[in-house]
């Protein structure tokens, strides 16, 4: 059905792969208009309460295809096409990425570098193999970070470590990757799959209605005053107390058994 991303759904779980490995999954055309068809799946689904973005063979995801930038520059493209394709290609594509109503989970399974790197940071929970490399070289192909990255890089391991990062363009671990918060959990290669299944599972057990309201309303607070936050926080949760998961959390605590959550 796809050709540069595998979709695959298991219960309430959904996994896209991103399928270039002979060229770390560099970003493509056709990769940005499947991920399009998938969230616009995702959007419509009541089943799905988990996504899992991974990339196929050795690679996460190596950000751009040099290539094609090549290809570009020889084409002499004028400001004003590259603008519109810029704004087409990767704003448009940021946004539909973070518009999926499901807890987003980045598996990063190998190299995660530039664009990739963006990826990973518009996932709301980041779990990296221990061996897994990071950079953000775009100051070395004369570029900024994109994808989000201006944004979110510098809230996310804060502005000092977010220049330093993205002006030496230098290459860095997994393990330095948790030290300044940029990953939530690093594992051992071998591990990897059984934590995030495991970690999944633990996920499962809440509810699929609160999560999504969870997830939208943090997202919804970097741009607020605490005092719209708290007005927000505070329609949010009313609708909650008034759900049909809210209900089922408190009768199976009290009944001493594990929830049975319909998302409602």
């Amino acid at each position: 059905m796809y050709q540069d991303i595998i979709y695959e759904e298991t219960g309430k779980v959904a996994t896209i792969t991103l399928n270039r490995p002979a060229k770390m999954n560099a970003l493509s055309d056709q990769m940005r208009s499947e991920i399009r068809q998938v969230v616009a799946h995702l959007q419509r689904s009541n089943e799905i309460q988990i996504v899992i973005l991974t990339g196929a063979g050795k690679a996460f995801c190596a950000g751009g295809d040099i290539n094609v930038m090549k290809a570009n520059i020889d084409k002499q493209i004028p400001y004003e096409d590259r603008l519109m394709a810029y704004r087409r290609d990767v704003v448009e594509m940021v946004q539909t990425i973070k518009s999926i109503p499901q807890l987003l989970i980045a598996k990063l399974n190998g190299a995660t570098f530039g664009a990739g790197c963006s990826l990973a940071l518009l996932c709301d929970i980041r779990i990296a193999a221990s061996h897994v490399k990071f950079g953000l070289p775009f100051a070395k192909r004369g570029l900024i970070p994109d994808w989000g990255a201006s944004y979110y890089l510098p809230r996310v391991i804060g502005y000092a470590k977010a220049i330093e990062l993205s002006v030496s363009g230098r290459t860095f671990s997994a393990q330095e990757a948790k030290a300044i918060n940029l990953i939530d959990y690093e594992v051992p290669e071998l591990e990897l799959d059984e934590f995030i299944s495991a970690y999944i599972n633990k996920v499962l057990m809440s509810s699929p209605f609160a999560i999504r309201i969870i997830k939208k309303n943090m997202e919804a607070s970097w741009h607020q005053s605490l005092e719209t936050a708290l007005e927000q926080e505070a329609s949010l949760q009313s609708s909650c107390y008034l759900s049909d998961d809210h209900r089922e959390g408190v009768e199976s605590f009290i009944d001493k058994r594990q929830p049975e959550f319909n998302g409602k």
